[in-house]
Parts: C-alpha cells; sequence; structure tokens
C-alpha cells in the first residue's frame, strides 16, 4: 500500500490544494482495484484527518482495497461559496478530471464512491445525488443533511467568527444555495431510472441526531436503495471508526443489507 500526500493546482479554486490518496496493494493474483472511494472531511478538519484519526489506512490495506481520496475544502460546507471558492465544483467536477489525469485511474459509474463524516457527510450525498449518473454509492456519518438547520441554527449561533462563515457561504439572507438542500434532490431523483445506493449513520448522543432522523424519514418514503443505522455515540472519532467497517459492508452489499 502507498499513500500520497500532495499538492494539486485548482482551477475552480484559483489555488493550489492538499489532497492525500491511498493506493492499496495488487491482490495475490496481481489484480489492482479500480475502486475510487471520495472520503471527505468535516467541518474545522483538513485532507489528512482521516488518515490521522482513523485506521482507514488499516482498512484499505488488510480488507477493503479501494483507492481513496480525500480532498481539502476548509469550512466551505461543500459549497459554491456566496463570498468564497468553488468548492462543490472543486470536489464534485474537477478533482475528479484531476485524478484521471494525474493517477491514471479511470472513474466508472460502478467503481466510484463517496463518503464523508458531519460537514463531509453533507457534502458527499450531495455530490452523489448531484451526479448520480456518476457516483453508485454514497455514505454519510453524523451527517449535516439539513442544510437549513445548519444555515440558520447552528452556523450562525453566538460565535461572530461562525456569522461571518455563515454568510460566506450562504449569503447575507442565509439562504440555502440552489442545489443544496439534499431532502429537494433526494426528491427529484425518486422517479429516474439511475440513483445511488445511500447509507447514513448517526450516534444516539449526537447533536445532530434530530436532523438525521428527519433525513431517514424523508428517504424511507422513496424508492432508493438506502439504509440508515443508529447506535450508541457521539460526534466523534469512536463513532465514524465504527461507521467504516458499516461503509465497507454496504459499499460491498448487493440487494438487501443487513
Amino acid at each position: 500500500m502507498a499513500r500520497l500526500s500532495t499538492s494539486i493546482r485548482s482551477a475552480a479554486l484559483g489555488l493550489n490544494t492538499h489532497v492525500e490518496v491511498i493506493f492499496p496493494q495488487a491482490n495475490p493474483e496481481g489484480v489492482i482495484t479500480r475502486r475510487v472511494l471520495y472520503l471527505l472531511h468535516g467541518m474545522t478538519g483538513n485532507s489528512s484527518c482521516w488518515v490521522n484519526n482513523s485506521r482507514i489506512t488499516h482498512h484499505i490495506h488488510h480488507k477493503h482495497p479501494f483507492i481513496v481520496v480525500m480532498p481539502e475544502v476548509q469550512n466551505s460546507f461543500y459549497t459554491d461559496m456566496k463570498h468564497g471558492a468553488d468548492y462543490f465544483t472543486y470536489v464534485a467536477y474537477e478533482l475528479p478530471k484531476i485524478v484521471e489525469e494525474i493517477f491514471n485511474v479511470k472513474h466508472t459509474r460502478e467503481n466510484t464512491y463517496v463518503a464523508g463524516l458531519s460537514m463531509g457527510g453533507y457534502g458527499a450525498v450531495k455530490c452523489a445525488l448531484t451526479r448520480p449518473e456518476f457516483y453508485c454509492a454514497v455514505a454519510s456519518f453524523s451527517g449535516a443533511v439539513d442544510a437549513e438547520s445548519i444555515y440558520h441554527r447552528l452556523l450562525p449561533g453566538t460565535d461572530e467568527r461562525h456569522k461571518k462563515l455563515a454568510v460566506s457561504i450562504a449569503g447575507e439572507e442565509l439562504k440555502v444555495p440552489e442545489g443544496g438542500n439534499l431532502f429537494a434532490l433526494a426528491s427529484n431523483l425518486a422517479d429516474k431510472p439511475e440513483k445511488p445506493r445511500i447509507l447514513v449513520t448517526c450516534g444516539d448522543k449526537d447533536f445532530l441526531l434530530e436532523d438525521n432522523r428527519r433525513f431517514d424519514a424523508h428517504m424511507k418514503a422513496l424508492p432508493f436503495e438506502y439504509a440508515y443505522k443508529e447506535w450508541a455515540g457521539d460526534h466523534d472519532w469512536d463513532f465514524w471508526e465504527e461507521s467504516l467497517p458499516v461503509m465497507f459492508d454496504f459499499f460491498n452489499s448487493e440487494g438487501e443489507f443487513a
């Protein structure tokens, strides 16, 4: 297995940005995996937080061979920011092209996955629902899945720094950007033949639990291949580490997921 930590130039962002990539070894028959997982960080995180705080390299090396791409998006909430850079365009559209060009990786829908925690869980589901022709499956851990709730309840808060962040993302009116409401995106895909498989996990002590339960109720009313898992846990790395094997089982499953 190899881990690459590098900087790439993004036209969408207008700057150099960091990305971490894990490459698994070939299997005993010499076959190299073509499955690609985009693994997204949460608020205050960066491209190396998954490697530094979880056992993702262990999972990839010993059991689940994926090429794992971990970008960095600051606290952008995976949006094309109202007053800032186009981070959603970068992650969902530009980065896969860069990965193909630099790392000799060819995406197919069957082999392309996306997942993330907290803010990254929101970003992952947004990517998959926006580009269902590109991603076959998505996983959200403790996801900030209700953008309306985040923009109006959590981000403004009482902290001036968070108020400025909310405005930079959504503008002075704190309006959810077009295409940023996961509930609406899912509903709009309901009648489409091509839909991503979706896994959502959340701990029973997580401050985003009610948002995730609302999203769960919404998704269960729609014709998606969808699973929701809730167990004892908080908004922390212990829970996200526990979510990783659940994610891999979901990605590897066919049909009913227990």
